[in-house]
């Protein structure tokens, strides 16, 4: 009998939710940002993600390393008066 858990991550495949659920990402960032850099493929209606495409993926995320967050910018000059 065939038993899918017996094969590496590499060689596995996922559905969207699956990956989604590895990336920890909602819908709209999964399909959005993620999706297109996966080798994927509709088997049937399914979607089908390669374990090896999500493997390179958070590779390319750990490399590219830990992105600043925007700050917001000070206001400068002086502030603006309310008039009635």
């Amino acid at each position: 009998m065939y038993n899918s858990d017996n094969l590496p991550f590499a060689e596995r495949l996922f559905t969207s939710r699956q990956a989604r659920e590895i990336l920890a990402e909602g819908k709209t960032k999964f399909f959005q940002e993620s999706l297109p850099k996966l080798e994927a493929f509709l088997d049937g209606n399914k979607l089908k993600i390669t374990g090896r495409s999500i493997q390179a993926l958070i590779a390319s995320r750990v490399k590219g390393g830990r992105k600043p967050r925007p700050t917001p910018s000070k206001p400068t000059g002086e502030p603006k008066q309310l008039t009635a």
